[in-house]
């Protein structure tokens, strides 16, 4: 997934576009005179417009395709009266989450941007395979062969602070008592690299499978959001785990997922890239970096 990557996109385009129309209003309004400084090194300035500059000159261009991209969708979507509904975003959400893995540095944890992301892909989908005619038949089969895939295992959010000893484990616990923060206190003590910065975030674990403990698996089956374990020996040292929400067992019927089932057969049958951009020429864009490539 383009996860994290488009969140940190988005923000940076927001603050270019925002800035842009500021600096735009401000030199239509006669307002530019001395240059507004945004930082200073050594004495030397570096102005806002030296910054807009270096966000469009490094961004712009990629930003500016997003939002044509989008627009393209919306126009499209229009024209051909195609629709995707809240309950299918909501569907793709749910199993995105099922596979959440902290780890994954492309992972996007902000539902809202997410959702839309979602949307605006789903509709892309259909968009590229508007003209392709699949059975109802053969879309059953698939669902049929490969109805597995469709019952999500009740999954646990979980944080993790694992640490040396059990006095330091057992001191945790009580500053976890007194009212500190778990995630603050994992990136300050876990001895465990790989979830130490991510203040211990391990993502959604199911407790069907091997990935924890059969000691773990009984202290967090009867947790509730928001609390935590006793510690646990594991390797040469003691774990805490945090639970901080809960994904309840589904299964998903052949009606809930036959558009999604009936986009992936169809995509396998049409040679469009799965691009907005292969929709510039129809909705004839033009913009300012000249000609598409």
């Amino acid at each position: 997934m383009r996860i994290k990557r488009s969140v940190l996109m988005g923000i940076i385009g927001l603050l270019l576009v925002t800035n842009l129309i500021t600096l735009v209003w401000n030199w239509s309004s006669g307002k530019i005179g001395t240059p507004e400084v945004v930082a200073s090194v050594g004495g030397e300035s570096v102005t806002r417009e030296d910054w807009l500059y270096a966000l469009e000159q490094q961004h712009g261009k990629e930003e500016l395709r997003a939002l044509v991209n989008q627009k393209v969708i919306d126009h499209l979507a229009k024209k051909y009266d195609i629709s995707v509904s809240d309950k299918e975003v909501e569907q793709e959400y749910y199993l995105i989450q099922s596979v959440y893995d902290a780890y994954d540095e492309e992972n996007l944890e902000d539902e809202e941007t997410l959702k839309k992301q979602i949307k605006s892909e789903l509709l892309l989908e259909e968009l590229i395979t508007k003209d392709v005619q699949v059975p109802e038949k053969e879309l059953k089969k698939f669902y049929t062969k490969n109805e597995d895939q469709y019952s999500i295992s009740k999954m646990y959010r979980l944080k993790q602070l694992k640490v040396a000893g059990r006095t330091e484990a057992e001191q945790v616990l009580e500053e976890l008592d007194a009212g500190s923060n778990f995630e603050a206190l994992a990136m300050e003590r876990s001895t465990d690299e790989q979830s130490a910065h991510l203040g211990g975030d391990l993502g959604y674990v199911p407790l069907d499978g091997d990935i924890l403990s059969s000691t773990a698996k009984s202290e967090i089956e009867p947790l509730s959001p928001g609390e935590w374990t006793a510690p646990i020996q594991q390797d040469s040292g003691y774990v805490i785990y945090y639970l901080d929400d809960i994904l309840k067992e589904r299964h998903f019927s052949f009606k809930d997922v036959k558009s999604q089932i009936r986009r992936q057969i169809a995509l396998e049958q049409v040679e469009t890239p799965l691009k907005p951009e292969s929709f510039w020429d129809e909705v004839n864009v033009e913009w300012f970096y000249g000609k598409q490539e």
